[in-house]
């Protein structure tokens, strides 16, 4: 009788021995998953932030490019041109002009959506801020998008300004025989009727 005492007394101090292990065991799971978290999390608010950041920029310039078209002043949208653009862009004056005269309105109720490109050749960055801005004005759905260098390590001459497109979107496409110009595309200034001329 006094073995099988000491054999449940034995068993029983294996049994909480191994328990313990195994709590211990869990403890280190939980705490590696909660430092997983804790680094995603922090990931995800760096990549907010800096998102946030490019959104930021692109309102400024929405902002600053509907100031600019409501003062007429056209000087000022020009200066914000690149070197590049403002050599490769035919009658860039006239259709500076055009933009201000034939702007839709703009009563400041939009949707951002901010996107860029960013890329490395041999160490060298270019960094393109490319966001569009849905708008409605006298119950027409325009898209504005402008595309605008902030670095370019390749070429200093583009920094600044590449295009501004504003286009009529119809059920969610764009007027006929228009389409938004990328970045491969050259430098311009595109407005919805431009294929009408």
């Amino acid at each position: 009788m006094k073995r099988k005492k000491i054999a449940a007394v034995c068993m029983l101090i294996l049994l909480t021995s191994a328990f313990q292990g195994c709590s211990s065991v869990k403890d280190k799971i939980s705490d590696l998953k909660k430092n997983a978290k804790d680094e995603i999390s922090d990931f995800k608010k760096n990549v907010k932030e800096y998102k946030n950041a490019e959104y930021r920029s692109a309102q400024r310039e929405a902002e600053f490019l509907v100031d600019a078209i409501e003062r007429k002043d056209a000087q000022a949208i020009k200066d914000k041109f690149s070197p590049y653009a403002k050599k490769n862009i035919d009658n860039l004056d006239e259709k500076i002009n055009r933009l201000i005269d034939e702007f839709p309105g703009w009563n400041g109720d939009y949707e951002i959506t901010d996107t860029c490109e960013r890329w490395s050749n041999h160490g060298k960055i270019t960094y393109m801020l490319t966001p569009h801005f849905d708008f409605n004005a006298n119950g027409t759905e325009y898209r504005m998008r402008i595309i605008y260098y902030t670095e370019s390590d390749e070429d200093k001459s583009k920094l600044g300004y590449y295009s501004i497109q504003i286009i009529e979107r119809n059920n969610n496409e764009y007027s006929s025989d228009c389409y938004m110009h990328g970045v491969d595309d050259e430098p311009d200034i595109l407005l919805w009727d431009y294929t009408k001329d």
